[in-house]
């Protein structure tokens, strides 16, 4: 076992603040922008940089459970939460049976396929249990986050602005490795890129341009997590929210996502914007839709005078940036792509053969989100997802229209987490077979508690 330069100062900041829960929370948000490192290796393995505030943090509630501490909410928190929880048990139990059910009897793309080079024969195999193992982390952190964080006197706005920092970095990181691919800037690959257990993608090209991908594993998961940053940060600020770090995230956010040049972040982007107009115009709300248009005619002028000063002082620019657009558009043509086309229709396949059931959690490995659930947890699965992601948004919206002036942090924990999330999810279902992270199920608890907090009118003081 071996300990990263990460590691090494993520390590004694969990000791020194185990008894600082809050802290731990914000620490889990932020470093999990760190995809591509790890905090600790184990052979081939690599631990998750999130792993580690979050066992400080679930080792300390749990010990303030057994010392007889209770959160006045906690109770409302759960039941907003049952249904991803319920979800999860028919995820592990599955992925148990179904495996053995289905033995030989369906072909599936193996988790680590780089040594198989195609599809086997579906057989239990450590898939399931590795990733069983990561499920059930991130249940106990939904469960014992959702219900902390309907403590008494907590701020919960700070864990919002803790998700923005970790956005900031990360296009921070995006400009400094440009920097690097371009100029030569020095830049420590060593730090972002400790995981041994992924093939990390920073060398590619598109065309004449480098392809960034920041902390993560490759472009397409570093656009995937800005996509959730500019659609929290649009959400908030159409919504009504004033917050200076946001403000000035969203062009910044947009024009890291933009030198990815990953397909995935423009094609979000693409689906999000009249998902936001058809929202405002839904509601009816004036001020919403004033404020929408607002935004869009700022960012429009934005995109024009940025276009306007790159065509006087930098027309190279412009040629790069009709190269990456043409490479873009040829996207479906390439060899990547026709891959990963058929490892989802490959899933879809997989869904079909066991009756709608799928081969268990940890089975199959797809190229997107829908077609990687519907082959592991099946429609049922899926569906009892789907409920689970409407009944927390409904809850998160009616708990806003309820906030008031008394509970604007709560609101803005719920606003804030919500576009995140949507974003996130947005671009999984265009290409990412997972999201399955500590910080992801931290964000949902983060909706759960503050709606219970506004119910239960437990006020910050």
């Amino acid at each position: 076992m071996g300990v990263t330069l990460l590691g090494a100062f993520l390590i004694p900041l969990c000791l020194l603040w185990w008894n600082r829960p809050e802290r731990l929370i914000e620490l889990t948000l932020i470093v999990g922008i760190f995809q591509a490192a790890a905090v600790a290796t184990i052979g081939g393995l690599g631990l998750q940089p999130p792993i580690g505030p979050s066992l400080a943090f679930l080792s300390f509630v749990a010990l303030q459970f057994l010392l007889g501490a209770r959160y006045p909410g906690s109770a409302l928190a759960l039941r907003i939460c049952l249904p991803f929880i319920l979800v999860g048990v028919w995820t592990v139990v599955g992925s148990l049976l179904l495996p053995r059910l289905f033995e030989d009897a369906v072909l599936v793309w193996p988790q680590k396929g780089d040594s198989v080079g195609g599809r086997i024969l579906l057989a239990p195999s450590s898939g399931n249990f590795t990733q069983d193992g990561y499920l059930v982390l991130n249940q106990i952190m939904l469960v014992f986050a959702a219900c902390y964080f309907t403590k008494t006197n907590l701020k919960v706005d700070r864990f919002y602005k803790a998700y923005l920092l970790g956005g900031w970095i990360v296009c921070i990181v995006c400009f400094w490795q440009m920097a690097h691919r371009t100029a030569g800037v020095p830049f420590p690959d060593i730090f972002f890129y400790s995981n041994p257990s992924w093939a990390i993608l920073d060398t590619q090209m598109a065309g004449p341009v480098p392809r960034i991908n920041a902390t993560f594993t490759e472009p397409a998961a570093c656009a995937s997590y800005l996509t959730g940053t500019i659609f929290s940060t649009i959400w908030i600020i159409i919504r009504g929210h004033r917050l200076r770090m946001a403000s000035w995230l969203v062009p910044v956010s947009i024009m890291a996502l933009c030198i990815t040049t990953s397909t995935t972040g423009y094609a979000a982007l693409v689906v999000g914007a009249p998902m936001l107009m058809l929202y405002a115009i839904s509601t009816g709300s004036a001020p919403l839709i004033r404020r929408l248009s607002a935004l869009s005619l700022i960012g429009v002028c934005f995109a024009g005078g940025g276009w306007l000063a790159a065509s006087a002082l930098a027309p190279q620019a412009l040629s790069a940036a009709s190269s990456v657009m043409s490479d873009t558009s040829k996207k479906q043509q390439s060899a990547s792509y026709q891959e990963r086309s058929q490892a989802d229709a490959d899933s879809l396949e997989v869904a079909a053969q066991t009756w709608g059931l799928g081969a268990g959690w940890g089975s199959n490995r797809a190229s997107s989100l829908i077609p990687a659930l519907l082959a592991t947890i099946g429609v049922f699965g899926l569906i009892g997802l789907i409920f689970a992601d409407w009944k927390i948004l409904y809850a998160g919206l009616m708990a806003c229209r309820r906030a008031g002036t008394e509970y604007k942090a709560e609101a803005l924990a719920i606003d804030g987490m919500i576009g995140g999330l949507i974003g996130r999810v947005t671009a999984a279902c265009i290409s990412g077979p997972t999201l399955g992270t500590l910080d992801f199920y931290t964000m949902i608890a983060l909706i759960a508690a503050s709606v219970a907090r506004v119910k239960g009118k437990i006020k910050a003081t």
